[in-house]
């Protein structure tokens, strides 16, 4: 099934928000920070059909806009590590107080695990890298890996937060990133996309 992937500026700093869609016009919406109000225009002026929300990690700036997605189509399941999802519920591990604010999500979540897993009606290759967050999460569908803040184009996340681990982030980079296709799309958490290939080649850090 043919997959395409739509990004959104969102939130106090810039966080990429995806929404994953299918030929069918359903799509997951993943990492909503704050004001998805471009992202919820989309999907109505495009007549998709949401599946479900997925969070590569609880930092604040990925999880902001939970509740502004939900007040449009509460029946969406939240996917996120367990690991995760105590910074979700947590504005002193999730960092939101650093911007003055202190965001926690109560409501329910559906866990993640490592490995081939179904998500709504997308199948996905979940890959956990901790070292940015304590579970960082990538998404691998089709031939996208939408992996938050552990990846970037020329860089990596930082690992100087809760739960960071430089050399915990960068083996699993190595490990379970580069060992993908050259030609697999990294959609970053922040800025724009690039390839394996020209992370093998380029970034400094690896």
């Amino acid at each position: 099934m043919a997959i395409g992937i739509e990004r959104f500026v969102t939130g106090p700093i810039e966080t990429n928000t995806y929404l994953v869609i299918n030929e069918m016009k359903q799509c997951l919406i993943v990492d909503p920070s704050g004001d998805c109000s471009e992202v919820l225009e989309f999907i109505k002026n495009n007549e998709l059909i949401p599946d479900a929300i997925v969070i590569t990690h609880g930092h604040f700036d990925h999880v902001m806009g939970i509740d502004e997605i939900l007040g449009a189509y509460s029946g969406l399941k939240i996917f996120i590590h367990p690991q995760e999802a105590i910074l979700l519920r947590n504005s002193e591990f999730n960092g939101s107080y650093m911007i003055g604010m202190s965001f926690s999500y109560m409501g329910a979540v559906t866990d993640i695990e490592e490995g081939v897993m179904q998500i709504g009606n997308f199948q996905a290759k979940i890959i956990v890298v901790p070292g940015h967050s304590p579970a960082g999460t990538a998404i691998l569908i089709d031939k996208y890996l939408i992996c938050g803040d552990i990846l970037f184009a020329g860089s990596v996340g930082r690992s100087d937060l809760l739960g960071g681990d430089e050399a915990s982030l960068l083996r699993g980079i190595r490990e379970k990133f580069l060992t993908l296709p050259d030609e697999t799309i990294v959609c970053p958490g922040h800025g724009g996309r690039t390839t394996i290939a020209r992370e093998k080649r380029e970034n400094p850090y690896l």
